[in-house]
C-alpha cells in the first residue's frame, strides 16, 4: 500500500506555488516508495529489528506527504476543474497512509524486541511485554486499515490522470486485502501473552492426530505432549503414547451436549474416539475434562496437530533422528502417515517412535532450536487446511479464539453449509488411501424452502487385494471382531463411518447410496443435522451419498456461496459447490 500511494502523490501542480509543493510531495512520496519497499523485504525476512527503524522513517515520509498537501492552500485548488480531481485524490491518499503509519507507531519500539534471533537465542523466549504492546497497537491499527480502504474505495479513478487512477487502484486493492488479515490478527494478538504465560504459568495439552486412522478433527490421537508456558518461554513436561491415558479414567462426556452424547455414544469416553465431531471446542472440553479426571489438574489449552504440522514444526527445527530415522519437512508426512507402520510392525513399536518423534520435536522447541520466520511460513497451509486447531480453558479467551478459523469451529448459525466427516470404523490405517470429495448444489425453491443436494464421493485407492501394504495398515479389525477370519480381513477394503453433516435447520428428504435408497442414523451436532451412514468400501472402489435437503429459504440469499468444510485428511479432500440462485415468489417451483 506504501508503493501504491506514489502514483497518486506524483502530481505536477499548477502555478508556482502548487509547482513547488508538488515537487517536495514527490520527494517525500519517493522516499516513501524506497522505504516502503524496504520495509516489506525487511519484514518478508523477519528482519524485526531493521523493519522497526525503517517504519520510522516510513511515517515520517507519509507525515510529510500529508503536509505538503493537507494545508488549506492544496485544498482550495483541490475545487479547480480537471486539475483538482488530482489533487484532492493526493490529499485524501495522503491522510489515509499518515493515519495508518501513525497508529502503527508503537510497532517501531516491539518488532525489534520481538526479533527471531533474539528469541530463538534465549531458550526460546519470547517477549511478552512487546507482544502485548503490538496487542494494544492492533485495534487502532486494524481501524485505520478498514478505515482507509472505504475512503480509498470512494475515490473514483475513471476521472482522474493514468498514472494517479493506476496508483488508487493499486492502493485500493491492498487495503482490501490487509482489512481482513489485520482484523483477524487482533483477538490472536489479544491472548497470545496470556497463552504464553505473561501473567502466570499455563498448561497446554498437545494432541498428535494420526489422519491415517480418520477422526473428526482429523485422526486417531497417537500421542500427546504436556507444555508448560511462563513468562514466554515453553518447558516440555511430558510426551507419552495414548496408550498411557487409555489406561484411565474413562473421559467424563458430560462436557459436551446430551445431543453429541446421543449421536457419538460411548467414544467420547475414550481417548481412541473422542474426537469424532469436527468441532474442535468439543474435542478440547473432553480432553481437558479427562485430563482433570485423570491429574485432577487444568489444562488451559488444548491443541490439536497433525503430520503436516509436524512438518511445518521440522522445518523450523531442522531434522531430528529416531531409532536411526532422520526425520524432516520433506519426509514427516509420509512417515507418520505410513512410514512408521511400514517399518515397526508391532502397535507398541509405532507409539513408541511416534512419541519419541513428538519428544524430539517439542524439546527443539522448548530450547529455542528453532527458526520463527520459518515457522510461521510453514504454517501457513496448514492453518488453512484446519490441520492445527487450538481450544482454551478460559470462556473469555475461547470467544475469542472462535472468531479464527485455528479454533476448529462449526459455525452454528443458518445458511447453505455442508461438511462430510469421515470415522475409521475399520480399525485400520486405510483413510491414509481414501480420497473425499464433497459437492454441494443449493437447488431450487418450493414453497418457502430450498430443495438442494450434498453429495460426497469416497474413492479408496488401496492397492488391489491391499497388496504389499503391511497388515497392521490393512487389517479389519471390525470384521475380526465378528469372527471373520483369511483374506477378507486383509484385502485392502475399510469400513467408513460417514457422517454428513447439512445445513442449520434441514432435513434429509431422500438420502442414496451408490444410486439405492437407504435410511440414514440421524442427529444432531452445533445446530446441524447429520446424516449418518455405515459404508464399507473395497481397494480400488468408488463410492457415493447424495443427500437431498429440504432447508428452510433465508431472505435475500441468492448468489451467497455455500460454506463446504473439509476435514484433514492425508489426502487433501476436495470439494465444490453452486451459489444460490433467487428464489421466486411462488408456491410451485422457483429459483
Amino acid at each position: 500500500m506504501v508503493v501504491a500511494a506514489l502514483g497518486v502523490l506524483a502530481i505536477v501542480g499548477a502555478g508556482a506555488w502548487l509547482a513547488v509543493r508538488a515537487r517536495e510531495a514527490r520527494s517525500a512520496v519517493e522516499a516513501l516508495r524506497v522505504d516502503g519497499k524496504t520495509l516489506q523485504s525487511q519484514l518478508q525476512a523477519y528482519d524485526l529489528t531493521a523493519a522497526g527503524e525503517t517504519l520510522t522513517r516510513v511515517r515520517a515520509d507519509a507525515q510529510r506527504a500529508h503536509r505538503l498537501t493537507g494545508d488549506p492552500v492544496w485544498g482550495a485548488a483541490g475545487y479547480v476543474p480537471v486539475l483538482g480531481r488530482d489533487l484532492r485524490a493526493a490529499r485524501e491518499v495522503s491522510a489515509v497512509m499518515a493515519d495508518i503509519t501513525g497508529a502503527a507507531r508503537p510497532l517501531e519500539q516491539a518488532l525489534p524486541r520481538l526479533n527471531p534471533s533474539g528469541s530463538a537465542g534465549d531458550q526460546g523466549q519470547l517477549d511478552v511485554t512487546a507482544l502485548r504492546a503490538m496487542a494494544d497497537a492492533m485495534p487502532e491499527l486494524s481501524a485505520a486499515v478498514s478505515s482507509g480502504a472505504v475512503r480509498v474505495n470512494e475515490l473514483d479513478p475513471s476521472g482522474l490522470r493514468p498514472e494517479v487512477a493506476d496508483g488508487v487502484t493499486t492502493l485500493n486493492a491492498a487495503l482490501k486485502s490487509a482489512r481482513g488479515p489485520f482484523a483477524d490478527a487482533v483477538p490472536l494478538l489479544e491472548q497470545l501473552p496470556g497463552m504464553l504465560g505473561a501473567d502466570q504459568e499455563k498448561t497446554w495439552i498437545v494432541l498428535l492426530q494420526q489422519d491415517a486412522e480418520a477422526r473428526g478433527t482429523g485422526g486417531l490421537v497417537g500421542a500427546f505432549a504436556e507444555l508448560r508456558t511462563q513468562d514466554g518461554r515453553m518447558r516440555l513436561a511430558d510426551a507419552e503414547s495414548r496408550g498411557k491415558l487409555d489406561r484411565g479414567p474413562l473421559i467424563p462426556a458430560s462436557a459436551v451436549p446430551s445431543s453429541l452424547r446421543a449421536h457419538y455414544g460411548k467414544d467420547l469416553t475414550e481417548w481412541a474416539g473422542f474426537n469424532a465431531s469436527p468441532h474442535f471446542p468439543h474435542t478440547g472440553e473432553l480432553a481437558a475434562s479427562g485430563w482433570h479426571a485423570r491429574t485432577d489438574q487444568q489444562a488451559d489449552f488444548v491443541a490439536g496437530v497433525d503430520q503436516n504440522v509436524v512438518a511445518a514444526m521440522l522445518a523450523a527445527t531442522g531434522p531430528v533422528k529416531v531409532r536411526d530415522v532422520t526425520v524432516d519437512s520433506s519426509n514427516a508426512v509420509n512417515f507418520l502417515s505410513k512410514g512408521v507402520y511400514a517399518r515397526w510392525q508391532n502397535p507398541g513399536d509405532v507409539d513408541a517412535v511416534t512419541t519419541e518423534l513428538v519428544e524430539a520435536v517439542f524439546g527443539k522447541f522448548s530450547k529455542g532450536e528453532f527458526s520463527l520466520p520459518t515457522l510461521i511460513k510453514s504454517l501457513r497451509e496448514p492453518i488453512r487446511e484446519r490441520r492445527l486447531l487450538l481450544w482454551a480453558n478460559d470462556d473469555e479467551v475461547e470467544s475469542q479464539l472462535e472468531q479464527l478459523s485455528i479454533s476448529g469451529t462449526i459455525p452454528g448459525d443458518p445458511g447453505p453449509f455442508a461438511m462430510a466427516v469421515i470415522n475409521n470404523g475399520g480399525g485400520n490405517k486405510m483413510d491414509a488411501y481414501l480420497q473425499v470429495d464433497t459437492r454441494y448444489d443449493p437447488g431450487t425453491c418450493i414453497n418457502s424452502a430450498r430443495v438442494g443436494q450434498i453429495s460426497v464421493t469416497l474413492d479408496n485407492t488401496a492397492p488391489k487385494d491391499g497388496e504389499g501394504l503391511p497388515s497392521y495398515v490393512n487389517v479389519r479389525t471390525d470384521l475380526i471382531q465378528r469372527g471373520y477370519t483369511g483374506k477378507a480381513v486383509r484385502d485392502g477394503s475399510n469400513r467408513i463411518v460417514l457422517d454428513i453433516y447439512g445445513p442449520v435447520g434441514s432435513s434429509a428428504v431422500l438420502t442414496q447410496l451408490d444410486g439405492t435408497t437407504t435410511v440414514p442414523v440421524t442427529g444432531t451436532d452445533n445446530n446441524h443435522p447429520v446424516w449418518r451412514l455405515s459404508i464399507p468400501i473395497a481397494a480400488g472402489q468408488t463410492r457415493t451419498v447424495n443427500v437431498v435437503m429440504s432447508t428452510p429459504v433465508v431472505e435475500d440469499d441468492a448468489g451467497q456461496i455455500p460454506v463446504v468444510l473439509s476435514q484433514p485428511m492425508v489426502k487433501p479432500a476436495t470439494s465444490s459447490a453452486k451459489p444460490l440462485t433467487a428464489c421466486k415468489t411462488s408456491s410451485v417451483v422457483g429459483g
